[in-house]
């Protein structure tokens, strides 16, 4: 499940975590694999694959991986940051930290990525 980030939680998150330059192709994630971590594409773009093909293309200001992170689920498609893109990697054990603190930041985005995965 792919979460649109608006400008105030990329802001935030920014300001709270390393933003990493990708300088070439980078595949993250494997079709199948259980993923160590969450990502917040702040620009560019990541290429999800099946079976190897392309599948899908997402866009700067997107939070993805969240739901198979926290639930330990295979994620069903491949997953290519592509060159010049900047992210954000985002670790299980943050993420279950920061569920325990309703002030945090980090708290309220995956309480509306959760709220968004319902619908």
């Amino acid at each position: 499940m792919v979460y649109p980030l608006n400008e105030q939680q990329m802001k935030e998150l920014k300001e709270s975590h390393e933003v990493l330059s990708i300088s070439d192709d980078f595949e993250i994630v494997y079709e199948k694999q259980i993923p160590n971590t969450g990502i917040a594409l702040l620009h560019g773009e990541i290429e999800l694959t099946k079976r190897s093909k392309f599948f899908e293309k997402i866009n700067s200001g997107s939070l993805f991986g969240i739901y198979q992170l926290i639930h330990q689920e295979p994620i069903k498609v491949g997953c290519k940051v592509k060159k010049d893109s900047k992210i954000i990697l985002l670790g299980r054990s943050e993420i279950l930290e920061s569920l325990k603190d309703s002030r945090s930041k980090l708290f309220q985005l995956i309480k509306d990525y959760r709220k968004n995965e319902k619908s």
